[in-house]
């Protein structure tokens, strides 16, 4: 479970970004043969201090990619104010798929952000954008 640092929640305070539009089911990106496929959550609106499940999948030539690694940048007002690492490893791999869970803490609420999953597999790297307002 990732938890936001202090230090990361006072740079929000500074930024102003619009939140997007409504949520989806899943999100798709590639780069040649690689395709990614995030299911986000259910929702651009959160709650605080709850699981927020999401769910990745790489795929390198149609079939599960291996040794593709991953980690979380959070923006505000298109500016990376956070990087994570998936369960805290800053060497995360994993073969074909991983879920996760991320923890907005009650002093994000309301701030709008941007969260960007980045999977690389060999030299291709493919990112996804989910907009996330997380409440009270």
């Amino acid at each position: 479970m990732m938890r936001f640092t202090t230090m990361w929640l006072a740079v929000l305070a500074v930024a102003f970004a619009a939140p997007s539009a409504a949520a989806t089911k899943e999100l798709r990106a590639s780069s040649g043969p690689l395709t990614v496929t995030e299911t986000p959550p259910a929702t651009h609106t959160p709650k605080a201090n709850t699981n927020v499940w999401i769910t990745v999948t790489a795929k390198l030539g149609g079939k599960p990619a291996t040794k593709a690694s991953a980690y979380y940048q959070f923006l505000y007002g298109g500016t990376v104010v956070s990087t994570q690492y998936v369960r805290n490893n800053k060497h995360f791999t994993f073969n074909g798929r991983f879920r996760d869970n991320l923890v907005f803490p009650g002093s994000a609420v309301g701030q709008p952000l941007t969260l960007r999953v980045i999977v690389k597999v060999g030299s291709r790297t493919v990112h996804l954008d989910w907009a996330i307002t997380a409440h009270a």
